[in-house]
């Protein structure tokens, strides 16, 4: 165990190293102040020729006159003006002796190029006006009365020569003022792509961490109860946390009124992120006698409620407030996650887990990040990428699921060892319990058997009253008819009764069959009933010579049971049903007409699902096509329909024929 440290120790500053490599690449290659347009001596910025296939952008960070204080109208002169370039100041603070953000100003700069530009404004806290040339050509808010919007704007500039610019911008709702990020200006074409390149960057952190969030949750649900359940929880709370706190660029690209559940939205999400990290920490050390986890968690919480409150209810009253706001949120950021780093580090020494030092790189990279943040404040500002800080926090985020699959992995393992003790247990229960299913089958076939002579009987006397016309009234008449159809009713459900209490047959136990007369005898045996039912029930026989298959004879008939009374069911008094049989090699194919009610488009794959059914009167079980799909299945073959609503449908069987039909 005391090995382990140094060992930890060492492999925390190689993670650093690179997180400071990363971030010094990102700081040259992907740095709006290391691609900044060219200033003259005279301070007007000279731009490049553009070009619709050039990816050429220049960032506007020097070459501005700002006038604080002051509303300046095109062709109007002001007095003070500060040369400055964008990021100098975050705010008007630096103006007002109460550190007050809030107030007015006017930025001025000379753009000089020729041809059709694109600038991209990025968000200007909280109102602002664009000039061109003295022509006001973009806004963003109100000045009178003043109504704050924060938005991305992207501003046609066609230039000849020198190009005045004029940004007249209002504050009195956010910590920030003015102009804070430097606007791009190039070919409409690079313009675009770059907007793309960075809602692509963002769209993939925002849509990783919502999956994120939405898998950890789903693992949560599945798992309550269970070991690891509540670190699945507060990793999903943390991914949602840093989903919500890095969406502001689709945010202010779609344009929204700056208000203040924004800001505490913003604020409160990286607070979160940070309380998440702590409770997942302190889920670590919670049988140890450390106490520092449980004072971290307790300060994060109250973090989360500052950076709440503060926003909602105290920026308005307490202006002078606010940049030291800011530089209380931001040190607690970088000093709280460097006590949970220096926690882990001694805490591995403890309870030296893999599970436990995978924390170590992430928590290394967003310290690092926070770092590199503070020192390139005012110099960096990412072009297409994010900040350090959001790099920082997605990968803490990204290191925290690894450990969290590495947990999950190691439970399933778990679950499996305990798991294959339990086999034998639950063989013999198995075994059990097939034994009394295969009497209880056996005992419900007898049962169905033992009904099926009663039925016949009553279904032949009903038969045999109906034909006789003497002395029966109308009402006689429709009770026996009450009768016949529940009787039908009564027979299919012991079909059904018998087909699933059936002991499975193989394929081997089929015997060769002719469907010629399989088909002659259920006609001839059925016909008086649907007579009876006031339907025409026609058998057509094309292939006269016998046609033989292998199968079950007595499950056969119970297909075309299923498939002929089912028609009945929907067939109108007068209507015709027509049996078919016929051969397209190598099948046999037997078709059911009927000129029914037919089925909807949109319920035909499901007609063959168990329980499916379209009885209004809920008198069917939706068992009658499963039952006869199952049984063509067992044969080797197959069934389909086809329907027309108001026309009927067509049911059609293809059996395989046995080998000596196929030569």
């Amino acid at each position: 165990m005391k090995k382990s440290l140094p060992r930890l120790t060492s492999l925390t500053l190689i993670l650093c190293l690179a997180a400071a490599g990363l971030f010094y690449i990102l700081y040259y290659i992907d740095n709006k102040y290391t691609t900044r347009a060219d200033v003259s001596q005279d301070g007007v910025v000279s731009l490049l020729e553009p070009s619709d296939n050039s990816d050429d952008i220049a960032w506007l960070v020097e070459g501005w006159d700002f006038y604080p204080d002051q509303i300046i109208e095109p062709g109007e002169t002001g007095d003070n003006a500060i040369h400055m370039y964008i990021g100098q100041f975050f705010s008007f603070s630096a103006f007002h002796s109460d550190g007050s953000p809030y107030g007015l100003g006017t930025y001025a700069i000379t753009l000089h190029g020729t041809g059709i530009y694109s600038l991209l404004l990025p968000e200007v806290f909280c109102a602002c006006r664009f000039y061109v040339n003295g022509e006001l050509v973009s806004s963003s808010g109100s000045f009178s009365p003043y109504s704050p919007h924060v938005t991305d704007l992207i501003i046609p500039v066609e230039a000849d020569g020198d190009t005045e610019i004029l940004i007249q911008v209002m504050n009195y709702t956010h910590y920030y003022s003015g102009i804070t990020y430097p606007p791009a200006i190039g070919s409409p074409e690079a313009i675009s792509r770059l907007v793309t390149s960075r809602m692509i960057f963002y769209g993939f952190l925002c849509f990783t961490s919502l999956a994120l969030a939405l898998f950890s949750a789903a693992i949560w649900f599945g798992q309550k109860d269970r070991a690891g359940a509540a670190e699945n929880r507060w990793l999903g709370i943390l991914s949602l946390a840093f989903a919500l706190h890095i969406c502001y660029p689709f945010v202010r690209f779609f344009g929204v009124p700056v208000t203040e559940p924004l800001y505490a939205l913003e604020d409160a999400t990286a607070a979160l992120v940070l309380l998440c990290v702590a409770k997942i920490i302190s889920m670590q050390y919670s049988d140890t006698e450390f106490r520092l986890d449980r004072i971290l968690t307790g300060i994060s919480s109250g973090f989360v409620v500052i950076c709440t409150i503060f926003p909602l209810f105290l920026l308005q009253k307490l202006p002078g407030f606010v940049p030291i706001y800011g530089q209380i949120v931001f040190w607690y950021k970088a000093v709280l996650s460097v006590l949970m780093l220096l926690l882990i580090l001694s805490g591995c020494m403890l309870k030296p887990k893999v599970h436990t030092a995978l924390l170590i790189p992430g928590l290394a990279f967003y310290a690092v990040s926070l770092t590199a943040h503070a020192v390139t404040l005012g110099s960096f500002e990412p072009a297409r990428t994010g900040w350090f800080e959001e790099w920082g926090a997605y990968i803490l985020v990204i290191f925290f699921a690894i450990r969290m699959a590495v947990v999950n992995i190691s439970l399933i393992k778990e679950n499996r060892h305990l798991n294959a003790h339990l086999q034998e247990e639950v063989l013999h229960k198995t075994q059990a319990l097939s034994t009394l299913l295969d009497e209880r089958r056996t005992l419900l076939a007898s049962f169905a058997h033992d009904l099926k002579t009663p039925i016949t009987s009553i279904t032949t006397f009903t038969r045999l009253v109906e034909l006789d016309n003497t002395g029966l009234d109308d009402e006689a008449r429709q009770y026996l008819d009450t009768i016949r159809k529940k009787t039908r009713e009564m027979q299919l459900q012991i079909n059904y009764l018998s087909e699933f209490t059936r002991q499975d047959v193989s394929a081997a136990s089929f015997l060769r069959l002719d469907l010629c007369s399989l088909l002659k005898e259920f006609y001839e045996l059925n016909k008086p009933d649907i007579d009876v039912a006031g339907l025409d029930f026609q058998l057509s026989l094309p292939h006269l010579s016998p046609l033989y298959i292998l199968g079950d004879r007595e499950r056969l008939i119970n297909v075309l049971q299923n498939l002929v009374y089912n028609a009945v069911s929907f067939t109108p008094e007068n209507g015709v049903i027509r049996l078919t049989l016929r051969r397209s090699y190598p099948y046999a194919v037997i078709c059911v007409e009927d000129t029914g009610e037919g089925i909807e488009e949109e319920c035909l794959p499901d007609v063959f699902n168990r329980y499916f059914t379209k009885r209004r009167d809920n008198s069917g079980q939706g068992l009658g096509l499963y039952i006869v799909k199952t049984i063509v299945m067992e044969h080797g073959g197959d069934v389909s329909v086809s329907s027309t609503p108001g026309e009927g449908s067509i049911f059609t069987v293809r059996l395989p024929l046995s080998e000596s039909e196929q030569i």
